[in-house]
């Protein structure tokens, strides 16, 4: 069932953390785009080793976000 995640300012089916690989990962069902701000807010708020941000739509890669020195980048 999906729910209405404020945080990431779109609807998303799961949201995992990989503790060792400081990896986040946010599905979402077809036609929903996280926000970048603040999903990296949501990951860096929890886990602040996070590094890089794998967002899917769909069942599709959508986007990542990795840590680049000290600021984050699209990719």
């Amino acid at each position: 069932m999906s729910k209405q995640t404020p945080n990431l300012g779109c609807t998303v089916t799961d949201v995992m953390y990989d503790l060792v690989r400081d990896t986040g990962h946010v599905y979402m069902p077809a036609n929903n785009c996280v926000d970048m701000k603040s999903t990296i807010d949501f990951f860096t708020g929890k886990v602040p080793t996070i590094s890089h941000i794998m967002t899917w739509c769909d069942g599709n890669l959508d986007t990542q976000y990795v840590i680049h020195g000290d600021e984050w980048i699209a990719l």
